[in-house]
């Protein structure tokens, strides 16, 4: 290499000069990508330079210590570390290379870049340009920037260099980036599915979406910050394996040194004032802007800003809140009790805590509790329900715990019950709740817990009938209240025959008794919600969202997903907050969507809940969530996805299941393990179908029997399935319930049962939605058996997503065009089929029917050869002693397996069965 002390490093610099463009603020989807990217700007012969730019504890260090990782001795590396401490001294950063050198010749330029450039050729195996990693570039000293800088314009080394936003990139440095020699990358923080994937990686297993989105969210997308909290939880012993599963097992959020550690790190280069200021954000936020700069000083607000440990709102009177979680706990904790009570006196003292700025009230009144201040006790009571309304439970326990006045002890209980619902100890929530409300306590007392009674009671298992003496009491409650009240009376009995009617409702919506439902729901909804009585809006809501789950099971799942739209459109007054009113709106609106097949409307539906102020209540659907999409992943035929999400989704609903979805997502999963062939699976998954207890709406458990049915069916194929399938479909027809019907008969067709085929296909054809649409077609391409109908059919299941059945449409049609020698419809069939196989993750695995030897099951091969001889179904169920309809059912499956139209070409396709029992070479039926 040439002396750098002898190149015209001006010359040179101006010549590597070229368009090369900033990516600052552009989002990677992973580390490995900016690492990728980092690379390719190096390998480019016009680019010398490349800055990483983020906040503390991103990972650009880890950056810079993946490339040193990977020269593999090809090329000279050298590190340098900016320090604060460093700072001042002119060639700090560079000490750990001059320890050679005289007190004389460390303030001499030249004798410092000799001494560097000695250090690289010593370790030199190849020709071309060192490479220089500076950490904290911010940090650096002046003078070693501009060494630096100069060795890069020298083409001596190429560098890559990391600072955090402000104060940026060294000035002397920035020449390299005028110069056009330089590219810049700006590492944003983690997004929410980042941080799973992060997650994932540290735990090398499956984490619950509800767990990594609480990491994330404490951590504030921070890299550093979440790896410690995840370690930090796994050596405390609050995250768990759980069936393969990381989850929570706790919330007991130990901190340990390690995390404080961090946090001070990340927090030392603030001033004594920017400190001050910080604390009193951590103790107080969301807290003005203006409140803070008249405390701590408007200097010490803008250092926090240009620092990016605090953001500020947009709104009118801006506020100030840490962009980490973490930050303000740690901070909170380390805060002298004295100190903060004094901060707690400076900022009462210039406002006025108000219930108008809820989560500013939440931190105050835990601020003030903590600091043994007193609160008046309607906001006490106010900041209890905002906490249960954003499932902090524990916050919102300890606040109403704190609530002495009597007249708001009854709000203070039925807080707690929530709280310990959202928390899923529905036994400490029934007991706080069975308990007499006095008389002369006012309705408002009466009619929130006749709704939280009744929600747990459901979630306890309890039959419906308690929950409908529960509806006579509230009525006889009424009565007395009028009795004792005469100038109240007709209102007081009104209010409570509405929300007793609403308690009806829910026992009605447990056994599924849709036809008592309706009027009672036309009286409610015929009444109105605005007449300005107590519970007036809430009652409407649920009237509209009941309604909805209604005509769900009826067939109308469009009108009903309106209807539940108006109800999450409703104005509801804070009180409210204490019943879960938003997810009880939105697990039917949710059931809507997936009976309609509108399935990414349901998922968005879910995503866009999540970004909502009050997404915390996310928590609420954690393993919900994983039913949705496990049921999607059911109907488009996505069998090994589907296992993996309903038994991830069983961990989450183990210890929580608000919405009653357990024995739901245990049946589904049963039946696709019992669809897989994974028996052992299976029968564990049967097993805790059966110790759970049954328990939600119908619409629910219905489905889950009707799934438990077909695994049933599928791992024993003696009919029995087959005939509980029929049952269900039977019941719901007595309640004219035509979408819970057409699930039974669907379910049974896929068995291979085509006795109802003209029912399934009268149904289909009467139920609103794409996915009884496509099912509709199906059904006629089975009864006509064209292929003309059977391609069609594959386009709209393809189109509804239902890509298995699609598949076999496809099949079907291709069975009979090959024999046709249609080779343009055939075409078609085949791209169907190609397609549907990508989406199921099947490429490359397209059907060839007239190559590939079908593979029949024991049971199949043993039908179809007894039928081949003659035999009639009533026959050959006698000899095997199985029903008449297994025996239709399994010949069914083998004609679509075998190609063939019915039991006349039975003989000649017996002998193309492979035997999957038989060894290799076996010729197929020996």
């Amino acid at each position: 290499m040439k002396d750098p002390l002898k190149s015209d490093g001006k010359a040179s610099a101006q010549a590597r000069a070229g368009t090369r463009r900033q990516n600052a603020g552009e989002p990677w989807i992973d580390r490995g990508d900016m690492l990728s990217a980092v690379r390719d700007a190096l390998a480019s012969d016009d680019c010398w330079a490349v800055f990483v730019v983020g906040d503390a504890g991103l990972g650009a260090s880890s950056l810079l210590a993946q490339l040193n990782d990977a020269r593999n001795g090809r090329t000279s590396v050298m590190t340098v570390h900016g320090s604060p401490s460093l700072a001042p001294v002119p060639y700090g950063a560079l000490s750990p290379y001059l320890a050679d050198l005289s007190v004389e010749d460390v303030t001499s330029k030249v004798a410092v870049l000799r001494a560097l450039w000695a250090h690289l050729e010593s370790g030199r195996k190849n020709p071309g340009p060192a490479l220089l990693l500076v950490d904290d570039a911010h940090d650096l000293d002046t003078a070693t920037a501009e060494m630096i800088s100069e060795l890069v314009q020298a083409g001596w080394a190429k560098l890559v260099a990391t600072c955090i936003p402000r104060p940026g990139i060294p000035q002397p440095l920035l020449r390299l980036w005028h110069d056009g020699t330089a590219e810049r990358f700006d590492i944003a923080p983690l997004t929410m599915e980042q941080g799973h994937q992060l997650c994932e990686a540290l735990l090398d297993g499956k984490v619950l979406n509800s767990t990594s989105r609480q990491y994330w969210q404490e951590a504030g997308g921070n890299t550093l910050l979440l790896k410690t909290l995840v370690r930090e939880a796994q050596r405390s012993g609050d995250l768990i394996r759980r069936n393969g599963v990381w989850l929570n097992a706790g919330s007991s959020h130990v901190r340990t040194l390690e995390l404080t550690a961090v946090v001070k790190v990340q927090l030392m280069r603030i001033s004594a004032d920017g400190r001050e200021a910080l604390n009193l954000i951590a103790l107080a936020e969301p807290v003005d802007r203006t409140l803070v700069g008249e405390i701590a000083g408007e200097p010490a607000v803008k250092e926090l800003l240009d620092q990016r440990l605090v953001v500020q709102s947009v709104d009118s009177e801006p506020t100030l809140r840490l962009v980490s979680p973490v930050y303000g706990e740690v901070l909170r904790r380390i805060v002298p009790a004295a100190r903060s009570l004094q901060l707690h006196r400076e900022l009462v003292s210039r406002m006025e805590v108000s219930a108008d700025k809820p989560e500013s009230l939440l931190r105050m009144v835990s601020w003030s509790l903590d600091c043994g201040a007193e609160v008046p006790a309607r906001l006490l009571i106010r900041a209890a329900v905002l906490a249960c309304k954003l499932f902090e439970s524990e916050t919102a326990l300890r606040i109403a715990w704190a609530v002495q006045d009597p007249e708001l002890q009854q709000t203070a209980r039925a807080v707690m019950a929530r709280s310990h619902y959202n928390l899923g100890h529905y036994d400490e929530a029934a007991a706080l709740l069975n308990v007499n409300v006095p008389a002369g306590s006012g309705l408002t007392h009466m009619v929130v817990n006749s709704l939280l009674r009744s929600a747990t009671r459901t979630a306890l298992g309890h039959p419906a009938s308690d929950i409908a003496d529960d509806a006579r009491r509230l009525r006889q409650w009424g009565e007395k209240e009028a009795a004792a009240n005469p100038a109240d009376s007709a209102a007081i009995l009104n209010v409570t025959a509405r929300r007793a009617s609403l308690v009806e409702l829910m026992a009605y919506s447990l056994t599924g008794d849709y036809r008592q439902m309706g009027p009672l729901l036309d009286d409610l909804l015929a009444a109105g919600g605005s007449t300005g009585e107590s519970g007036g809006a809430l009652t409407r809501s649920m009237a509209l969202a009941l309604q909805a789950e209604r005509l769900c099971a009826l067939g109308y799942p469009l009108q009903g997903r309106q209807l539940a739209m108006d109800a999450f459109g409703q104005a509801q007054p804070p009180d409210n907050d204490i019943f879960f009113l938003p997810e009880f709106i939105v697990v039917r609106l949710v059931a809507c969507d997936l009976a309609a097949g509108e399935w990414d409307e349901a998922q968005q539906l879910l995503a866009g809940y999540a970004e909502t102020p009050f997404g915390s209540a996310m928590v609420s659907f954690s393993g919900a969530a994983y039913v949705v999409m496990g049921y999607i992943a059911v109907r488009q035929g996505k069998l090994a996805d589907a296992l993996e999400l309903l038994t991830t989704g069983l961990e989450a609903l183990r210890d929580s299941d608000p919405q009653q979805m357990f024995r739901l997502c245990a049946a589904m999963a049963y039946y696709v393990a019992a669809a897989q062939g994974f028996k052992a699976e299976a029968d564990r998954l049967k097993s805790d179908y059966d110790a759970w207890g049954e328990r939600g709406m119908h619409l629910v458990t219905a489905f889950a029997r009707d799934f438990l049915a077909a695994g049933d069916e599928l791992l024993a194929g003696d009919g029995t399935g087959i005939a509980a399938l029929l049952r269900s479909a039977e019941e719901a027809a007595q309640q004219d319930a035509k979408f819970l019907e057409l699930n039974a008969l669907a379910m049974m067709l896929g068995l291979g049962d085509t006795t109802r085929l003209e029912r399934i296909r009268e149904l289909a054809g009467a139920v609103e939605g794409t996915w009884a649409a496509a099912l509709a077609e199906y059904c006629a391409a089975l009864n006509d058996g064209s292929p003309e109908l059977f391609l069609r059919a594959g386009d709209t299941l393809c189109a509804a997503s239902v890509f298995q059945l699609a598949s076999d449409a496809y099949s079907a049609a291709l069975t009979f065009l090959d024999r046709s020698r249609d080779r343009e419809l055939a075409a078609l069939a085949r791209a169907g089929i190609a397609r549907c196989n990508e989406e199921l993750g099947h490429a490359g695995s397209e059907a060839q029917p007239d190559t590939v030897a079908p593979v029949l099951t024991k049971r199949e091969r043993n039908i179809v050869g007894l039928a081949a001889t003659g035999l009639s179904d009533r026959m050959i169920a006698d000899k095997l002693q199985i029903s008449v309809r297994t025996v239709e059912g399994h010949l069914y499956r083998c004609y679509l397996k075998l190609g063939i139209a019915g039991r006349d070409e039975l003989a000649a396709a017996a002998g193309l069965v492979e035997d999957p029992d038989a060894g290799p070479g076996t010729p197929p039926g020996k």
